[in-house]
């Protein structure tokens, strides 16, 4: 015999918001990420360093110069690849790899270098 017990969570009813498909989870509240939340001084940062990239890779096209494009290919490899898919996520996060210390705190560097940011701070996301 089943049961729903999601009907009413925290005193809002189920059709109000909505739940989510194949979960017992129901939305009590819709969240706004975007227009209406209070932007602190990292996500400005964040938010115009992405956008400076972005309009800059609309003049590459006109200004591109292979060596630049290798040595930025190159960097993706060291600090995407091997710093965050392989140190931070197979090594750190899993220890799904035994790499010797000297190796892992090299790759665990590149993965510094990726910029992908930290929680060290109290940020959340």
């Amino acid at each position: 015999m089943l049961i729903n017990l999601v009907t009413v969570s925290n005193g809002v009813n189920e059709s109000e918001f909505g739940k989510i498909l194949l979960s017992d989870v129901v939305v009590t509240s819709k969240r706004n990420l975007f227009w209406g939340r209070k932007w602190r001084n990292i996500d400005i940062q964040m938010g115009v360093g992405i956008l400076a990239i972005h309009l800059l890779a609309l003049v590459a096209p006109f200004k591109l110069a292979w060596d630049a494009f290798l040595f930025a290919f190159w960097t993706w490899v060291l600090c995407g690849i091997c710093g965050v898919t392989l140190s931070y996520h197979r090594n750190l996060a899993h220890h799904s790899l035994k790499l010797p210390k000297w190796l892992e705190y090299t790759f665990a560097y590149l993965g510094v270098l990726s910029f992908q940011g930290s929680n060290l701070l109290g940020e959340h996301s």
